[in-house]
């Protein structure tokens, strides 16, 4: 759905979740003979499955929350996978990139490009004149 992912992953959630789904899934086959045993195994299994997504796709990080969340509390209140679905929920992620990136002032000395009055534009071929960066026209970067 969405195009851009976010360069920070929901780790945190992520092992809380898969580790609450696999201790879920060992219980619910001490449980296998009870109907309720299955519905455990289940519930679990789907955990972890979301707990992938989750960190496949962070972006989405509110959706996979609310669904371990969900299921955790219909699995018999799987507390690991519970607190992993919250922090799931409430995860904030963060472009690691642009928080990485030197600050790098603006330089004020810098003298603006002439253009010829009889330059166009190569995209459009619109007239450029004067100390235009770009076409007024069509918004092509001009390089002198």
């Amino acid at each position: 759905m969405y195009e851009e992912q976010a360069n920070s992953k929901p780790v945190a959630a992520y092992y809380l979740t898969l580790i609450g789904g696999v201790l879920g899934i060992i219980v619910g086959f001490f449980l296998l003979f009870i109907i309720i045993g299955v519905w455990i195994i289940i519930a679990n299994v789907l955990m972890i499955v979301y707990a992938q997504r989750l960190m496949a796709q962070s972006i989405e990080h509110s959706r996979y929350g609310t669904y371990i969340i969900i299921l955790s509390i219909l699995a018999g209140v799987n507390l690991l996978a519970l607190i992993g679905g919250i922090i799931a929920v409430t995860y904030k992620p963060t472009n690691i990139q642009a928080a990485t990136q030197p600050y790098q002032p603006f330089a004020h000395n810098t003298q603006p490009v002439q253009y010829q009055p009889s330059s166009y534009c190569p995209q459009c071929g619109s007239p450029v004149t004067g100390a235009v960066h770009f076409c007024s026209h069509c918004g092509k970067e001009l390089t002198p």
